[in-house]
Protein backbone atom coordinates (compact mmCIF):
# COMPACT_ATOMS: atom_id res chain seq x y z
CA UNK A 1 0.00 0.00 0.00
CA UNK A 2 1.16 3.46 -0.72
CA UNK A 3 -0.22 6.85 0.95
CA UNK A 4 -0.26 9.58 -0.96
CA UNK A 5 0.44 13.32 1.24
CA UNK A 6 -1.71 16.07 1.32
CA UNK A 7 0.81 18.14 0.00
CA UNK A 8 2.64 15.71 -2.20
CA UNK A 9 3.24 16.62 -5.72
CA UNK A 10 0.68 14.57 -6.68
CA UNK A 11 -1.78 16.36 -5.06
CA UNK A 12 -0.42 20.04 -6.16
CA UNK A 13 -0.03 18.76 -9.91
CA UNK A 14 -4.15 18.14 -9.86
CA UNK A 15 -4.68 21.45 -8.78
CA UNK A 16 -2.99 23.15 -11.08
CA UNK A 17 -4.81 21.28 -14.02
CA UNK A 18 -7.95 22.05 -12.32
CA UNK A 19 -6.98 26.14 -11.81
CA UNK A 20 -6.13 25.91 -15.87
CA UNK A 21 -9.04 24.21 -16.60
CA UNK A 22 -11.64 26.69 -14.76
CA UNK A 23 -9.20 29.84 -16.12
CA UNK A 24 -9.40 28.83 -19.31
CA UNK A 25 -13.57 28.43 -19.48
CA UNK A 26 -13.57 32.10 -17.54
CA UNK A 27 -11.91 33.31 -20.47
CA UNK A 28 -14.15 31.99 -23.37
CA UNK A 29 -12.96 31.61 -27.10
CA UNK A 30 -9.85 33.34 -28.06
CA UNK A 31 -11.11 35.71 -30.64
CA UNK A 32 -9.91 35.18 -34.27
CA UNK A 33 -6.86 37.49 -35.18
CA UNK A 34 -7.79 40.01 -37.87
CA UNK A 35 -6.84 39.12 -41.46
CA UNK A 36 -4.00 41.64 -41.98
CA UNK A 37 -2.00 41.01 -38.79
CA UNK A 38 -2.05 37.62 -40.07
CA UNK A 39 -0.88 38.76 -43.58
CA UNK A 40 1.57 40.93 -41.87
CA UNK A 41 3.05 37.93 -39.71
CA UNK A 42 3.53 35.66 -43.01
CA UNK A 43 5.28 38.44 -44.76
CA UNK A 44 7.61 38.82 -42.10
CA UNK A 45 8.63 35.40 -41.79
CA UNK A 46 8.99 35.02 -45.35
CA UNK A 47 11.46 37.74 -45.32
CA UNK A 48 13.31 36.77 -42.30
CA UNK A 49 13.64 33.44 -44.39
CA UNK A 50 14.49 34.63 -47.79
CA UNK A 51 17.44 37.11 -45.98
CA UNK A 52 18.39 33.59 -44.22
CA UNK A 53 18.81 31.37 -47.01
CA UNK A 54 20.59 34.14 -48.81
CA UNK A 55 23.45 34.63 -46.72
CA UNK A 56 23.84 30.52 -46.12
CA UNK A 57 24.60 30.45 -49.82
CA UNK A 58 26.41 33.67 -50.16
CA UNK A 59 28.74 31.97 -47.31
CA UNK A 60 28.63 28.72 -49.52
CA UNK A 61 30.04 29.67 -52.38
CA UNK A 62 32.81 32.26 -50.18
CA UNK A 63 33.66 29.25 -49.13
CA UNK A 64 33.80 27.38 -52.30
CA UNK A 65 36.01 30.32 -53.92
CA UNK A 66 38.48 30.12 -50.95
CA UNK A 67 39.23 26.47 -51.29
CA UNK A 68 39.37 26.75 -54.97
CA UNK A 69 41.94 29.64 -54.48
CA UNK A 70 43.70 27.78 -51.43
CA UNK A 71 44.08 24.24 -54.12
CA UNK A 72 45.30 26.43 -57.39
CA UNK A 73 47.61 28.42 -54.77
CA UNK A 74 48.84 24.67 -53.92
CA UNK A 75 49.22 23.88 -57.38
CA UNK A 76 50.93 26.89 -58.15
CA UNK A 77 53.44 26.47 -55.40
CA UNK A 78 53.91 22.66 -55.98
CA UNK A 79 54.81 23.56 -59.84
CA UNK A 80 57.41 26.06 -58.68
CA UNK A 81 58.87 23.72 -56.63
CA UNK A 82 59.16 21.14 -59.39
CA UNK A 83 60.69 23.86 -61.78
CA UNK A 84 63.01 24.54 -59.04
CA UNK A 85 63.98 21.61 -58.61
CA UNK A 86 64.80 20.70 -61.98
CA UNK A 87 66.64 23.65 -62.51
CA UNK A 88 68.97 23.01 -59.44
CA UNK A 89 69.20 19.27 -59.46
CA UNK A 90 72.55 19.25 -60.70
CA UNK A 91 74.57 21.99 -59.51
CA UNK A 92 73.62 21.83 -55.72
CA UNK A 93 73.49 18.13 -54.70
CA UNK A 94 71.55 17.15 -51.01
CA UNK A 95 71.28 20.59 -50.43
CA UNK A 96 69.15 20.80 -46.94
CA UNK A 97 66.95 23.86 -46.42
CA UNK A 98 67.68 26.18 -43.68
CA UNK A 99 64.01 25.94 -42.09
CA UNK A 100 64.28 22.19 -42.06
CA UNK A 101 68.29 22.31 -40.69
CA UNK A 102 68.45 20.45 -37.40
CA UNK A 103 71.15 19.30 -34.79
CA UNK A 104 72.54 16.96 -35.28
CA UNK A 105 76.07 16.87 -33.11
CA UNK A 106 77.98 19.48 -30.90
CA UNK A 107 81.46 20.19 -30.89
CA UNK A 108 83.04 18.11 -28.02
CA UNK A 109 86.81 19.28 -27.93
CA UNK A 110 88.79 20.90 -30.28
CA UNK A 111 92.63 21.50 -30.06
CA UNK A 112 95.00 24.38 -31.33
CA UNK A 113 94.67 27.75 -31.61
CA UNK A 114 91.39 29.83 -31.68
CA UNK A 115 89.70 29.65 -35.20
CA UNK A 116 91.45 26.70 -36.47
CA UNK A 117 88.21 24.46 -36.11
CA UNK A 118 85.08 26.45 -38.57
CA UNK A 119 81.54 25.74 -40.22
CA UNK A 120 80.04 26.97 -43.66
CA UNK A 121 76.67 26.65 -44.60
CA UNK A 122 76.63 26.91 -48.15
CA UNK A 123 78.25 29.92 -49.76
CA UNK A 124 78.59 31.43 -46.56
CA UNK A 125 81.89 32.63 -44.88
CA UNK A 126 83.11 30.10 -42.43
CA UNK A 127 82.82 30.93 -38.72
CA UNK A 128 85.07 29.71 -35.93
CA UNK A 129 83.33 26.85 -33.83
CA UNK A 130 83.52 26.61 -30.08
CA UNK A 131 83.01 23.63 -27.14
CA UNK A 132 79.18 22.94 -26.94
CA UNK A 133 78.79 24.51 -30.85
CA UNK A 134 75.59 22.85 -32.01
CA UNK A 135 75.88 21.64 -35.62
CA UNK A 136 72.90 21.33 -37.96
CA UNK A 137 72.20 19.07 -41.42
CA UNK A 138 73.94 20.55 -44.31
CA UNK A 139 76.93 22.09 -42.83
CA UNK A 140 80.29 21.70 -43.38
CA UNK A 141 82.86 21.60 -40.89
CA UNK A 142 86.80 22.17 -41.59
CA UNK A 143 90.09 22.00 -39.21
CA UNK A 144 93.12 23.90 -39.70
CA UNK A 145 96.68 22.78 -40.47
CA UNK A 146 97.28 23.15 -36.66
CA UNK A 147 93.93 21.77 -35.45
CA UNK A 148 91.73 19.48 -34.42
CA UNK A 149 88.13 18.70 -33.36
CA UNK A 150 85.80 16.26 -31.77
CA UNK A 151 81.92 16.23 -32.31
CA UNK A 152 79.50 14.44 -29.97
CA UNK A 153 76.61 13.23 -31.82
CA UNK A 154 72.63 13.13 -30.70
CA UNK A 155 72.88 9.48 -29.98
CA UNK A 156 76.20 9.27 -28.34
CA UNK A 157 78.41 8.69 -31.13
CA UNK A 158 81.68 10.23 -31.11
CA UNK A 159 83.85 11.36 -34.04
CA UNK A 160 87.38 13.65 -34.72
CA UNK A 161 88.44 15.65 -37.50
CA UNK A 162 92.23 15.07 -37.88
CA UNK A 163 94.54 18.28 -38.92
CA UNK A 164 93.49 19.49 -42.13
CA UNK A 165 90.02 17.51 -42.58
CA UNK A 166 86.66 18.59 -43.73
CA UNK A 167 83.46 16.77 -43.89
CA UNK A 168 79.91 18.09 -44.79
CA UNK A 169 77.26 16.10 -42.30
CA UNK A 170 75.11 14.47 -44.46
CA UNK A 171 72.26 13.11 -41.41
CA UNK A 172 71.96 11.45 -37.71
CA UNK A 173 74.50 8.59 -38.91
CA UNK A 174 76.04 9.69 -41.67
CA UNK A 175 78.67 12.17 -43.00
CA UNK A 176 80.73 12.82 -46.43
CA UNK A 177 84.50 12.96 -46.32
CA UNK A 178 86.06 15.87 -48.21
CA UNK A 179 89.29 15.65 -46.91
CA UNK A 180 91.84 14.55 -44.38
CA UNK A 181 90.79 11.77 -42.07
CA UNK A 182 88.01 11.05 -39.73
CA UNK A 183 87.61 8.90 -36.29
CA UNK A 184 84.99 7.27 -35.29
CA UNK A 185 83.91 5.50 -32.44
CA UNK A 186 79.87 3.73 -31.55
CA UNK A 187 80.21 1.75 -29.06
CA UNK A 188 77.23 3.27 -26.88
CA UNK A 189 75.77 3.76 -30.41
CA UNK A 190 76.91 0.52 -32.76
CA UNK A 191 75.58 0.28 -36.41
CA UNK A 192 75.47 2.01 -39.89
CA UNK A 193 77.38 4.86 -39.62
CA UNK A 194 78.23 6.43 -43.01
CA UNK A 195 81.62 7.90 -43.81
CA UNK A 196 81.13 8.89 -47.40
CA UNK A 197 84.16 9.27 -49.61
CA UNK A 198 84.09 9.94 -53.56
CA UNK A 199 86.09 6.48 -53.58
CA UNK A 200 83.50 4.65 -51.11
CA UNK A 201 81.86 4.30 -48.39
CA UNK A 202 82.81 2.77 -45.10
CA UNK A 203 79.64 1.29 -42.83
CA UNK A 204 80.72 0.31 -39.21
CA UNK A 205 78.74 -2.16 -37.20
CA UNK A 206 79.59 -0.99 -33.52
CA UNK A 207 83.16 -0.43 -33.76
CA UNK A 208 86.13 2.21 -33.86
CA UNK A 209 87.44 2.89 -36.80
CA UNK A 210 89.34 5.72 -39.39
CA UNK A 211 88.61 6.66 -42.89
CA UNK A 212 91.20 8.99 -44.14
CA UNK A 213 91.60 9.88 -47.97
CA UNK A 214 95.34 9.70 -49.17
CA UNK A 215 95.06 10.84 -53.05
CA UNK A 216 93.41 8.91 -55.15
CA UNK A 217 92.61 6.18 -52.76
CA UNK A 218 90.84 5.92 -48.74
CA UNK A 219 92.46 4.28 -46.42
CA UNK A 220 90.21 2.68 -43.58
CA UNK A 221 91.97 1.47 -40.40
CA UNK A 222 89.75 -0.74 -37.46
CA UNK A 223 90.79 -0.49 -34.71
CA UNK A 224 87.56 -2.84 -33.25
CA UNK A 225 84.53 -4.22 -34.79
CA UNK A 226 84.45 -4.55 -38.30
CA UNK A 227 83.71 -2.23 -40.78
CA UNK A 228 82.93 -2.72 -44.42
CA UNK A 229 83.42 -0.40 -47.41
CA UNK A 230 81.88 0.06 -50.87
CA UNK A 231 82.51 1.42 -53.46
CA UNK A 232 80.61 1.03 -57.36
CA UNK A 233 80.40 -2.91 -57.39
CA UNK A 234 82.82 -3.68 -55.07
CA UNK A 235 82.63 -4.19 -51.04
CA UNK A 236 85.24 -5.69 -48.83
CA UNK A 237 85.03 -5.61 -45.31
CA UNK A 238 87.44 -4.67 -42.47
CA UNK A 239 88.02 -6.54 -38.74
CA UNK A 240 89.66 -5.56 -35.82
CA UNK A 241 93.99 -5.14 -36.39
CA UNK A 242 93.07 -4.54 -40.38
CA UNK A 243 94.20 -1.23 -42.50
CA UNK A 244 92.65 -1.49 -45.98
CA UNK A 245 93.65 0.90 -49.08
CA UNK A 246 91.07 1.24 -51.41
CA UNK A 247 91.00 2.39 -54.69
CA UNK A 248 89.55 2.17 -58.12
CA UNK A 249 92.37 -0.20 -59.45
CA UNK A 250 91.17 -2.79 -56.18
CA UNK A 251 91.84 -2.68 -52.63
CA UNK A 252 94.91 -3.84 -50.62
CA UNK A 253 95.08 -5.11 -47.03
CA UNK A 254 97.65 -5.30 -43.99
CA UNK A 255 97.51 -5.88 -40.13
CA UNK A 256 98.21 -2.40 -37.97
CA UNK A 257 98.43 -2.60 -34.18
CA UNK A 258 95.10 -0.88 -32.56
CA UNK A 259 97.19 1.26 -30.15
CA UNK A 260 100.61 3.36 -31.02
CA UNK A 261 101.36 6.94 -32.30
CA UNK A 262 98.93 5.93 -35.21
CA UNK A 263 96.21 6.44 -33.20
CA UNK A 264 97.68 9.47 -30.87
CA UNK A 265 95.58 12.22 -32.56
CA UNK A 266 92.31 10.85 -31.22
CA UNK A 267 93.32 9.73 -27.93
CA UNK A 268 94.09 13.69 -27.39
CA UNK A 269 90.44 14.35 -28.76
CA UNK A 270 88.72 12.03 -25.99
CA UNK A 271 86.23 13.50 -23.44
CA UNK A 272 87.90 13.25 -19.82
CA UNK A 273 86.60 10.44 -17.90
CA UNK A 274 84.25 10.94 -15.15
CA UNK A 275 85.71 9.04 -11.88
CA UNK A 276 83.48 10.29 -9.12
CA UNK A 277 82.00 6.85 -7.76
CA UNK A 278 82.75 4.63 -10.42
CA UNK A 279 84.51 1.23 -9.71
CA UNK A 280 88.22 1.32 -10.67
CA UNK A 281 87.92 -1.57 -12.86
CA UNK A 282 85.51 0.53 -15.14
CA UNK A 283 87.50 3.52 -15.81
CA UNK A 284 90.39 1.52 -16.70
CA UNK A 285 88.27 -0.09 -19.26
CA UNK A 286 87.17 2.61 -20.69
CA UNK A 287 91.11 4.28 -20.56
CA UNK A 288 92.24 1.26 -22.30
CA UNK A 289 89.06 1.44 -25.33
CA UNK A 290 91.06 5.43 -25.95
CA UNK A 291 94.12 4.49 -26.20
CA UNK A 292 93.35 0.78 -28.38
CA UNK A 293 95.06 -1.29 -25.03
CA UNK A 294 93.59 -4.12 -23.35
CA UNK A 295 93.22 -5.00 -19.27
CA UNK A 296 95.42 -7.60 -18.43
CA UNK A 297 94.93 -8.76 -14.20
CA UNK A 298 98.16 -10.78 -12.90
CA UNK A 299 96.07 -12.17 -10.54
CA UNK A 300 92.30 -12.91 -11.32
CA UNK A 301 91.34 -11.91 -7.45
CA UNK A 302 92.73 -8.37 -9.01
CA UNK A 303 89.95 -7.97 -10.94
CA UNK A 304 87.54 -8.62 -8.41
CA UNK A 305 89.31 -5.93 -5.52
CA UNK A 306 89.54 -3.33 -8.89
CA UNK A 307 85.77 -3.95 -9.33
CA UNK A 308 84.99 -2.67 -5.48
CA UNK A 309 87.44 0.35 -5.40
CA UNK A 310 85.21 3.39 -5.53
CA UNK A 311 86.77 6.30 -7.15
CA UNK A 312 86.52 9.84 -6.31
CA UNK A 313 87.87 13.77 -7.57
CA UNK A 314 88.75 14.01 -10.85
CA UNK A 315 91.22 13.23 -13.51
CA UNK A 316 90.11 16.08 -16.16
CA UNK A 317 93.27 17.65 -17.54
CA UNK A 318 95.39 14.45 -16.76
CA UNK A 319 97.66 12.68 -19.67
CA UNK A 320 96.97 8.80 -19.71
CA UNK A 321 99.64 7.78 -17.21
CA UNK A 322 99.05 11.06 -14.98
CA UNK A 323 95.66 9.90 -14.31
CA UNK A 324 96.67 5.79 -14.47
CA UNK A 325 99.56 7.06 -11.63
CA UNK A 326 96.81 8.87 -9.40
CA UNK A 327 93.89 5.96 -10.00
CA UNK A 328 96.06 3.19 -9.60
CA UNK A 329 98.45 4.49 -7.30
CA UNK A 330 96.42 5.27 -4.48
CA UNK A 331 94.73 1.89 -4.69
CA UNK A 332 97.49 0.10 -3.74
CA UNK A 333 98.26 -1.38 -6.66
CA UNK A 334 100.40 -1.02 -9.61
CA UNK A 335 100.46 -0.67 -13.54
CA UNK A 336 102.62 -1.04 -16.87
CA UNK A 337 102.17 -0.57 -20.30
CA UNK A 338 103.54 -3.73 -22.04
CA UNK A 339 103.14 -4.07 -26.04
CA UNK A 340 99.03 -2.90 -25.69
CA UNK A 341 98.12 -4.50 -22.76
CA UNK A 342 97.59 -2.23 -19.55
CA UNK A 343 99.08 -5.20 -16.80
CA UNK A 344 97.75 -4.43 -13.23
CA UNK A 345 99.21 -5.93 -10.55
CA UNK A 346 100.23 -5.50 -7.02
CA UNK A 347 102.41 -2.62 -5.56
CA UNK A 348 104.64 -5.03 -3.83
CA UNK A 349 105.60 -7.47 -7.27
CA UNK A 350 106.22 -4.15 -9.39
Amino acid sequence: MSETHPLSPANDSADDTNTTARLLRIAGPRAASPEQRFARVRSHVRAHWDASVRQQVIRRRARNGTVIMAAAAVVLFAVRISDDRINNASSVPDRVPAATAIPIAWVAKFSGPDGSARRTVSAEPARALAVDDPILTGETVETGDGGRLALRFSDDASMRLDVGSRVRVVGQRAVELLSGAVYVDTDRAPGQFEIRTPLGTARDIGTQFEVRLIGERVRLRVRTGVVELTGGRRATVGRAGTEILFSSAGEESQPIAPYGREWAWTADLSRAIDIEGIPLSIFLERLAREQGWTVHYVESTLAREAAGIILHGSVAGLTPSESLDVTVGTSGLAYRIDNGRLVVSRESSR
